[in-house]
């Protein structure tokens, strides 16, 4: 009887140290990130298009509008140009979408950042930026990637 305490009280001992486990599903995150260019003698147009995704899932999306003016007439109207632009990429911050612009007016330089967390944005937010729907896509990060890459993206995955 002894000996059955024992070794019970020693398998005892081992649960207690080991724990109980509860199989956890491993979360995997993985970022997409794809830029495409474009250029002309008017200006240099980068677009960065960084997607999060949770056990390839869209969590996350944001976006950035990188132009550089290279023309001599927009930059004398560098001020017209920038009032045009305000007006079509106006700042806001709602329901889980937010748009904001940065300008360097030395580089003549305008910039345009829209992040989207997908899972808290509301229909609403989405559907004023552009982005219905947006909730109810199941592409997973590899058929984002590729039609990105057809798109003449180039891509990476963090």
């Amino acid at each position: 009887m002894k000996k059955i305490s024992i070794i019970f009280l020693c398998l005892l001992i081992v649960v207690f140290i080991t724990g109980c486990k509860t199989e956890e599903k491993e979360v995997k995150e993985q970022t997409l990130v794809c830029t495409t260019t474009e250029s002309d003698e008017d200006m240099d147009i980068e677009q960065v298009t960084s997607m999060t995704y949770k056990n390839d899932k869209l969590n996350r999306m944001k976006i950035e509008f990188n132009t550089t003016i290279k023309d001599s007439t927009i930059k004398e109207n560098w001020e017209e140009y920038k009032k045009t632009m305000d007006k079509d990429n106006q700042e806001f911050d709602k329901d889980g979408v937010s748009l904001t612009v940065s300008v360097n007016d030395q580089n003549y330089e305008y910039n345009i950042i829209l992040d989207i967390d997908v899972l808290n944005a509301t229909n609403e937010a989405l559907k004023e930026q552009g982005f219905e729907g947006l909730k109810d896509d199941k592409s997973t990060l590899e058929e984002s990637k590729e039609a990105a890459l057809k798109d003449g993206a180039t891509c990476i995955i963090k």
